[in-house]
């Protein structure tokens, strides 16, 4: 920039500032700009800041407009007024985004706010846009394409491929013979009765032993569950032992039919109620929940 355009931009920042002082200083009005950093590289960005002061009794009537492009300064971004009241004092704050793509000095004019008759205005501000820098500017012309000589697979790539597919194939062969002498697995039913015969029989035995009466709800409706846990999975080989009480429910819904299914539901949810959360339901709802547990046996022992 010229010597003789930046002398004439510091007299019109020092008249405006001068005007501003004289016109716009009013007692109880009081705005003031700032730009948080005064000089940028072309493309950045920064925040000037307006913050306006006046009394309950002279509220602000006409807030200043800053158009998006001026004086070569352009805002990417504007925050609304935000206000707030500290006494008898009433603050308006508002944040501008603005950024330049010419280089050189550039003016931010005073900011005016009206209150009533009264005016207020800011003092001026001076941004300055540095051009970036290129660490080479020397002109380079589009060249032919250049073919690269294919470079030769080093052999070491070979004998490590080789290597990993052995040690993938003793992986794989040690798995399947590890999988091969597993144990089979024991029979759920815990003795050579037909599981409804063992079922009935511990029902029966659950019964006798009167949980209830002595208090022990939680061995009760554990036995409870597992006779019908156990059964289900003999009868069908499904995981029942390991499943929850919904994913039970889903395993029974297509063998047994809806109102038999609704009161195994509530039965086994009862069960959980008892085991996890401490619930004691009466003597009757005990015997009304081995009744349905009996029940839900016979009609899955009666599907082939």
């Amino acid at each position: 920039m010229k010597k003789g355009a930046n002398i004439k931009t510091i007299l019109v920042i020092l008249v405006c500032s001068f005007c501003t002082t004289c016109l716009f200083a009013q007692p109880g009005v009081t705005i003031n700009a700032t730009l948080k950093q005064p000089q940028l590289l072309m493309g950045d960005q920064t925040q000037l800041v307006v913050q306006t002061k006046t009394t309950i009794d002279k509220p602000i009537t006409q807030w200043f407009n800053l158009p998006d492009t001026f004086n070569h300064i352009e805002i990417i971004g504007r925050s609304p007024v935000d206000s707030s009241l500290e006494g008898n004092t009433k603050i308006y704050n508002q944040s501008f985004t603005v950024t330049g793509f010419d280089s050189g000095v550039w003016v931010v004019p005073p900011l005016v706010v009206h209150a009533g008759n009264i005016q207020a205005g800011s003092a001026p501000l001076e941004l300055t846009i540095v051009p970036a820098t290129l660490r080479d500017s020397t002109y380079h012309d589009i060249r032919d394409i250049i073919e690269v000589p294919q470079e030769k697979t080093p052999w070491w790539y070979w004998v490590l491929a080789i290597l990993s597919v052995i040690l993938l194939g003793v992986l794989a062969w040690l798995w399947w013979k590890q999988r091969k002498q597993k144990p089979a697995v024991a029979p759920v039913n815990r003795s050579a009765l037909p599981l409804l015969e063992e079922a009935l029989q511990r029902l029966s035995k659950l019964k006798a032993q009167d949980f209830p009466a002595k208090g022990e709800w939680k061995k009760y409706y554990t036995e409870l569950t597992d006779i019908f846990k156990t059964y289900n999975e003999g009868k069908f080989h499904d995981g029942s032992l390991q499943r929850t009480t919904d994913e039970l429910l889903m395993l029974v819904n297509q063998r047994l039919s809806k109102d038999v299914l609704s009161e195994l539901a509530e039965t086994l949810r009862i069960a959980d109620a008892v085991k996890f959360a401490k619930y004691q339901p009466d003597v009757t709802r005990s015997t009304i929940d081995i009744d349905v547990v009996e029940k839900n046996v016979k009609q899955l022992d009666s599907m082939k």
